[in-house]
């Protein structure tokens, strides 16, 4: 449900369906308009943002109805999950059937699910009245939230199932636990990507127009703000970072080579790593479809989520 949820979270971004509900309605909001007139009445609150005003002032009803759908289908996927955190950890709880670990990492969930909550609504206001898109710095923080409590959510997974492994030493704990930030690191990239459109500014492979470096990688305008600001910048320390990783993961096979484990894992994630640059070269090269840009973004699901079990077996090893 969760990486269902990121997902359509990712579908709304590429078809900038974000601000078509420009109100935050828990209880009302659960449905979407079912009558002509409860339509034109969310499309006409519409019409008042700069979104629709600057761009999108020849949008039709029927074409308002479709980015409209997409938002309230992240919406109410959201609603979901939080119920299906919320509901059997209320029954757990009164049954005791849960460890002090298992309720502390519950609990922590059930919270994290509901500021994130918040602050899509609060990147959603950011698009409201003197922009027409999202704030790329919101943007980020709702993506990593989200990948946040994936993190903790495997966590609480792996404490059920009492996953334990046969490998450990402090160097293992301590290379593990660099290599899933830097994942970590590359998705909050990720996001400032998407909520600049980053994608779209070089469609060019392995160079940025003709060079390695881009001739616009710094402003001197924005100074320390263009890594989150100037298009350029971020795209090429997104690509970077990816080699990066991509190095790494072939230092990590090396690693390992000798427990057999282990060794199958981090060679499953390199396979991982070089899908997800696969496709994210592809999405560069053809103007970020929105089919690979999903692609993209459901292997960097699964990259995190195997990177957080390889370092799980790592740290549960005796």
């Amino acid at each position: 449900m969760l990486f269902t949820l990121v997902l359509v979270g990712g579908a709304t971004r590429v078809t900038d369906s974000g601000l078509s509900i420009t109100e935050w309605e828990p209880i009302i909001g659960v449905f979407p308009p079912f009558s002509f007139e409860s339509w034109m009445f969310e499309f006409e609150k519409y019409k008042k943002i700069p979104e629709y005003t600057l761009i999108n002032y020849q949008m039709s009803l029927s074409e308002f109805k479709v980015i409209y759908l997409w938002e309230w289908g992240h919406r109410f996927l959201a609603r979901i999950v939080g119920l299906i955190a919320l509901l059997p950890f209320v029954y757990f709880l009164i049954s005791k059937k849960l460890s002090k670990s298992q309720l502390v990492k519950s609990l922590l969930i059930i919270i994290l699910i509901g500021i994130q909550g918040y602050i899509g609504w609060y990147m959603v206001q950011s698009g409201l009245t003197e922009r027409v898109d999202v704030s790329q710095y919101r943007l980020a923080t709702h993506l990593t939230m989200a990948f946040i409590i994936i993190y903790v959510s495997f966590i609480l997974l792996f404490d059920m199932m009492a996953l334990k492994g046969s490998f450990s030493s402090t160097f293992s704990k301590l290379w593990s636990t660099f290599f899933v930030s830097l994942i970590f690191l590359q998705i909050f990239l990720g996001g400032i990507v998407s909520g600049l459109d980053g994608g779209l500014i070089y469609p060019t492979w392995p160079l940025m127009g003709n060079t390695f470096l881009p001739l616009d990688y710094w402003s001197i305008d924005l100074g320390f703000l263009n890594i989150f600001e100037n298009r350029s910048n971020i795209q090429f320390n997104h690509r970077t970072l990816a080699y990066l990783i991509l190095f790494l993961s072939l230092i990590n096979a090396c690693i390992f080579k000798k427990n057999r484990a282990l060794f199958k894992v981090s060679n499953i994630l390199l396979i991982i790593v070089l899908v997800q640059i696969f496709f994210g070269v592809v999405s560069i090269l053809f103007y970020m479809p929105w089919q690979t840009a999903l692609l993209h973004q459901f292997f960097a699901l699964i990259l995190f989520s195997f990177s957080i079990f390889y370092r799980s077996i790592i740290f549960n090893s005796k």
